[in-house]
């Protein structure tokens, strides 16, 4: 397990290159995790959508790490199983007391999809222009708080097909009473293993 608190771009960037060297290091037998929360951006102009670093600017996306991006650098690793668990929005809105727009102004922006590629099941917090919302009374995302409720109720020996239909029916459900808004989390998958994601297990 490596733990990054308050990511620097330069962070993320090292992170990555850390992921290959381990991938590389198990010659594809690895099975890897990658859990990110924080605030998610989009370029105005693009649509695409970008994770937002420490030292990055809304204004500015070059300053952030391009989700694309890092679909393709996960998904070329050599692994069995890349997961990717996004507590985050890339819409630029606002999220409970905090506001973050692409252009400072609050503007909400339906992102453009990124697709997941290689051995990779991504869940993320929201879907379309959404937010992603805290749980205040938790102390932790509404995304956040139902994955780790699943996993410590199974001890982590659940399938992730079951785990991401679990984080989507009860965030949707609890974030309408507690936010009177709607976030609904998703899952996509790569072409490559659509037929078997279901059946993983989040740990043996």
């Amino acid at each position: 397990v490596r733990l990054i608190k308050d990511a620097t771009l330069n962070d993320m960037i090292d992170a990555i290159d850390w992921l290959t060297l381990v991938a590389n290091a198990y010659d594809g037998t690895a099975r890897m995790i990658f859990y990110y929360a924080g605030h998610g951006i989009p370029n105005e102009a693009t649509k695409s959508a970008f994770l937002m670093p420490t030292d990055g600017f809304a204004t500015n996306t070059g300053t952030c790490y391009s989700l694309d991006k890092l679909y393709e650098k996960l998904g070329e690793l050599p692994v069995e199983q890349m997961t990717v668990l996004l507590d985050a929005c890339f819409s630029g809105s606002q999220r409970g007391n905090e506001t973050l727009s692409a252009n400072a102004r609050g503007v909400e922006i339906e992102p453009k999809s990124s697709e997941p590629v290689g051995n990779m099941v991504v869940m993320t917090a929201a879907s379309g222009s959404e937010t992603a919302y805290p749980y205040e009374e938790q102390k932790h995302g509404l995304f956040t708080y139902y994955l780790l409720r699943k996993l410590k109720e199974s001890k982590g020996k659940v399938r992730l097909g079951e785990l991401a239909e679990y984080i989507k029916t009860n965030v949707a459900k609890k974030s309408v009473i507690e936010n009177k808004k709607s976030q609904t989390p998703s899952c996509t998958v790569s072409n490559t293993i659509e037929l078997e994601w279901e059946k993983w297990k989040f740990v043996d």
